[in-house]
């Protein structure tokens, strides 16, 4: 995975599905390869629905990875560290955020299961993403996608009173288990788009 994501040489990863199964196969795209219509521009995502089911949502979480990778492969270090939109983070920095966000809310949803109720943290306390020059990109994705087959090992088997325990206490709103699973889905969806405009301002 770490070769493929640095040389932009073409790979293939077989992710569990939500059943526990194989889901179609993930490539990761060679370099300038992009998941493109037919007219040249990044293919939509249709955005998950907020009534979709516990089993729908694990199963869209379980495709981040794969996602994330394919679009920042073939990225050299230049490119992941450039700044081509003003005011915005580098690609290599809204990596290093997407895998620091998904180690607190892996946290979060594992007290949730376990059934300790959160502590209630301050509205407005948030702190911008950290910079993190010298992390490997390629490990981050990797490591991303470890975090989220083992989340998913703790989601699947869960009663469904489970999915609405608190997982989140903040001053000014509350998150349920499946709420939060369903933020941390649309998270790095977001974060990709993100992505996906950098490229297209590189060129790429």
């Amino acid at each position: 995975i770490l070769q493929a994501i640095r040389s932009g040489e073409a790979d293939v990863v077989i992710p569990p599905d939500a059943d526990g199964g194989v889901r179609d196969q993930q490539r990761i795209l060679p370099k300038g390869a992009r998941r493109m219509d037919d007219d040249g521009t990044p293919r939509e995502r249709p955005e998950i629905d907020d009534d979709s089911t516990p089993q729908e949502l694990v199963a869209r979480y379980l495709t981040g990875p794969a996602l994330l990778r394919d679009t920042v492969a073939g990225m050299d270090a230049d490119q992941l560290h450039a700044r081509p939109i003003p005011g915005k983070m580098s690609t290599q920095e809204v990596v290093n955020h997407i895998v620091d966000s998904e180690r607190s809310m892996s946290e979060r949803m594992r007290r949730a299961i376990a059934g300790e109720e959160p502590v209630t943290i301050g509205g407005a306390g948030h702190r911008g993403p950290q910079q993190h020059p010298e992390r490997d990109a390629a490990a981050d994705v990797e490591a991303l996608g470890t975090m989220r087959e083992q989340m998913a090992e703790d989601l699947r088997p869960l009663a469904p009173e489970v999915w609405g325990r608190i997982a989140l206490r903040r001053e000014d709103r509350v998150l349920t288990l499946r709420q939060v699973l369903l933020h941390d889905v649309r998270h790095l969806e977001h974060h990709v788009a993100t992505i996906e405009e950098k490229r297209a301002a590189l060129g790429l």
